[in-house]
């Protein structure tokens, strides 16, 4: 064999070698689904308007967008923002990669448009949104750049609002107060998730401006379910402004029942849509006597609750009254007891029920007194069979009426701090306005000590050169709140100073200061209509820390008042 046909011979066997080894690799190796690249996280890009963006002369009724890549619309109801709005929402195609909005609205002239389209655009495939999407164009020769902008707040609490309309309307539309109700804004933005907002491209002029808190999408404030705000003068906008808004929900001027039920035996409910305070029911068929009924207003004064005396009736039909001018009529029937049951066609035993404040297991706050408190008026009481102990011994009380119908209970009695009590009421201590007698309830709580509190002196003062408080002219309410807002003090002042709360729970709390200009005691809301805006509230910056064991001195500088 020749040298060559050896190197041939060797070639071949190595290539068979090779080809075995593959093979036996290949037979090896997992089968594994091919990927598909890196995934796509950039939304759709516009690659050209027609008419082009920020267009002016504009007079036609459609425009178009095309896109790098397909995509979809969602949610247009909800994302598409067009400031002055359209009465007839705008349509939309899409062919392709492109984009054609269309609309049959005659459009007003010299006026810029804003078409935003939120967060409704997002490719096909991974939707990715494309947001901050604004399409621009001008009726007029030229785009408008004015910018309002601000923020919106609670009336009653400071908090900053999202989704609240903020609209602006050209003064000379709004000849008449009611043009909230009845015209639609020639501009307006939506506050944000911070509760911020911008009105942009608005051309120089007058202006009238509203917040609302718009329950129906339909521009309108047609609803007293709906929170407004508004500005008192007219705005001239010749440069950027910046303007914020208090929102309020009026109370409305009509007065009508709400709701009635009849939850318990014998305890009847009528709700009227609003506070009144000469709420009240007459009954209109014959009465033995003046006692057929225990009857019981809510402190808001918008709830009665009635509960029957007079058991030869079969119905009760009353008549609502404010101030004796009438408001609706009722009618319920009268059950017998053991007729009566619940949606789910159950008996429902009359039951007397006590509550305990504090509950068993409880702590008391060193500034609430020991209270009951029943779901009946109680008829009778045998303080014999309430029982208040420390370590078995016996402590004396004395069981106070707290309320008119004889609901609520305070135990007036000397507690130690850092101490441990037991409270025992045995069954038939109190007897209800039915004759029910309550079952046995056992209390055991827990008297802190002082070291577990804290003391609050916060002094109220002002710039003396400010001048904003006037003690002589105006009332003013202090209220101090925990940090679930709620109000834990209200009072009068008359002058600066310093203001103690002592024995308090530790904690973060809030203060601040009502304007109270009709001097009923209270906070008020506004009313659109009558230019009047809800009372004012001094809110201080930030909060107080309240630790255990610590005096905080607190010095409160008012400088400013909205």
């Amino acid at each position: 064999m020749t040298i060559i046909s050896q190197a041939i011979t060797r070639l071949f066997d190595f290539r068979l070698l090779l080809l075995a080894s593959l093979f036996l690799f290949a037979s090896c190796a997992q089968v594994v689904r091919p990927t598909g690249g890196i995934t796509d996280s950039k939304p759709p890009v516009v690659l050209n308007y027609f008419p082009e963006n920020k267009t002016s002369n504009f007079h036609l009724n459609s425009f178009t967008m095309k896109f790098d890549e397909y995509f979809v619309v969602k949610d247009i109801n909800k994302q598409w923002i067009i400031s002055p709005p359209l009465k007839a929402a705008p349509d939309y195609k899409i062919k392709g990669k492109t984009l054609i909005v269309s609309f049959t609205d005659t459009l007003k002239e010299n006026t810029t448009y804003n078409f935003n389209f939120g967060k409704s655009l997002a490719d096909v495939n991974e939707g990715n949104e494309l947001l901050g999407l604004s399409y621009i164009f001008s009726t007029g020769s030229y785009i408008d750049s004015l910018k309002l902008s601000g923020s919106v707040f609670q009336a009653l609490n400071n908090n900053k609002e999202k989704e609240v309309l903020v609209m602006l309307y050209e003064e000379n539309r709004c000849a008449e107060d009611s043009f909230p109700y009845k015209i639609l804004p020639d501009y307006f933005a939506i506050s944000d998730a911070s509760g911020n907002y911008t009105i942009n491209y608005i051309k120089p002029g007058k202006y009238r401006a509203i917040a609302l808190k718009d329950a129906n999408s339909n521009y309108l404030f047609d609803s007293f379910e709906e929170p407004v705000g508004f500005c008192d003068s007219v705005i001239k906008l010749d440069k950027n402004a910046t303007l914020d808004f208090s929102i309020f929900k009026e109370i409305e001027e009509k007065t009508y029942l709400k709701n009635k039920f009849n939850s318990e035996y014998a305890c009847f409910t009528v709700i009227v849509n609003k506070p009144l305070s000469q709420l009240a029911v007459m009954p209109l068929h014959a009465i033995k006597s003046d006692d057929w009924a225990i009857v019981e207003s809510n402190t808001s004064k918008d709830t009665i609750q009635i509960y029957l005396t007079d058991f030869s009736l079969d119905s009760i039909k009353l008549a609502i009254v404010n101030n004796a001018l009438p408001i609706d009529t009722v009618e319920f029937p009268v059950l017998p007891r053991e007729k009566f049951t619940g949606k789910n066609k159950r008996a429902i035993e009359s039951k007397l029920l006590i509550k305990s404040t504090p509950m068993a297991g409880g702590e008391k706050d060193l500034n609430v007194p020991l209270t009951l408190s029943c779901n009946h008026p109680v008829k009778q009481v045998h303080a014999d069979s309430i029982v208040l102990q420390m370590r078995k011994k016996l402590l004396p009380f004395t069981l106070k009426k707290t309320d008119e119908v004889g609901k609520k209970y305070q135990l007036d009695c000397t507690l130690s701090n850092d101490s441990s009590y037991q409270l025992l009421i045995k069954p038939g201590a109190f007897i209800d306005c039915f004759g029910n007698k309550n079952d046995t309830l056992r209390v055991s709580f827990r008297v802190p000590s002082i070291e577990t509190t804290g003391n609050l002196y916060l002094t109220l003062s002002t710039d003396s050169s400010a001048k904003l408080l006037d003690f002589k002219k105006n009332h003013y309410l202090l209220q101090l709140l925990n940090e679930k807002g709620e109000a834990l003090n209200t009072q009068k002042v008359e002058k600066f100073g310093t203001f103690n709360y002592l024995q308090m729970k530790p904690g973060n709390y809030k203060a601040q200061l009502i304007i109270d200009h009709n001097k009923n005691g209270k906070w008020d809301t506004g009313k659109y209509l009558h230019k009047q805006q809800a009372e004012t509230i001094i809110f201080m910056s930030g909060s107080i820390n309240l630790r255990a064991n610590w005096d905080v001195e607190e010095d409160w500088k008012i400088s400013s008042v909205k």
